[in-house]
């Protein structure tokens, strides 16, 4: 579990020092509420941070940060002698000393520190800096948190940048060329005729079948439709049978 821990702060330090410029001895800036968790769970700060960063390391703290953990009284009487222990850095507030979490806010703007805190509403501040690595203590396991998504994301982004290659600079590109006497393509865009399109056909295995409409066959001429009918009528009509006139008066006569 250990090496696995380590490998993932090197994995954690390689991306600030290649995206953010971070380098050896890593300065980590420490607060009273790291080293009060540190000193509840019996840790020592200055034998175990440059074990875990397995890289040489500064300790360093702030005036603002001893005299608010003076200011507590003896309840942090413990974690204000681990401080004083450190390297003090000029923060620039001796007129007017700030709160701990104000004095940090301003020492990350123009220095890159490890900012090492348990002050929760500090690291939410923190995550939203850009390059901004953060360390707390998970009972007795220091921890070096992982990038934030904002920190990812402007590495991303200038990873984008650094590869476009936009019309201002092919316009340098091709003045460069010109200037050292290198051959440079024209533009054929302009050259080519604009073809016109031809309007295409509908795919037939697409298109519907046309419906046949009734009586779409041969039309035939009045007269001849006359005739049919006339011939359809005589056949229907019953032929008479004419009897002779002397049958007829035998009938009549009722000798049978």
């Amino acid at each position: 579990m250990k090496i696995a821990r380590y490998k993932k702060a090197q994995k954690t330090l390689s991306f600030y020092r290649n995206n953010f410029g971070f380098r050896e001895p890593y300065q980590i800036l420490i607060d009273a509420t790291f080293c009060q968790t540190a000193l509840i769970f019996q840790i020592g700060i200055k034998d175990q941070l440059p074990k875990y960063f397995q890289a040489e390391t500064r300790l360093v703290t702030t005036q603002c940060i001893i005299l608010e953990a003076e200011s507590l009284g003896s309840k942090v009487q413990g974690a204000t002698n681990i401080v004083k222990q450190f390297l003090v850095h000029k923060c620039g507030h001796e007129k007017g000393p700030k709160s701990g979490i104000a004095c940090i806010k301003s020492m990350i703007k123009n220095n890159r520190y490890v900012i090492a805190t348990q002050d929760r509403e500090l690291q939410e501040y923190l995550r939203k800096k850009p390059g901004q690595p953060i360390m707390y203590l998970h009972k007795k396991t220091p921890v070096l948190e992982q990038p934030s998504e904002l920190s990812r994301k402007t590495v991303e982004f200038k990873l984008n940048e650094s590869f476009n290659f936009g019309t201002a600079d092919e316009k340098k590109l091709v003045a460069l060329k010109k200037s050292e006497g290198l051959p440079v393509a024209e533009d054929t865009k302009t050259d080519l005729k604009k073809k016109k399109k031809k309007k295409k056909q509908p795919n037939p295995l697409s298109c519907k079948k046309k419906k046949k409409k009734p009586n779409a066959g041969v039309t035939l001429k009045k007269s001849s439709i006359d005739n049919i009918q006339n011939k359809t009528i005589e056949k229907t009509k019953r032929k008479r049978v004419k009897i002779p006139s002397h049958i007829k008066e035998i009938f009549q006569s009722n000798k049978y």
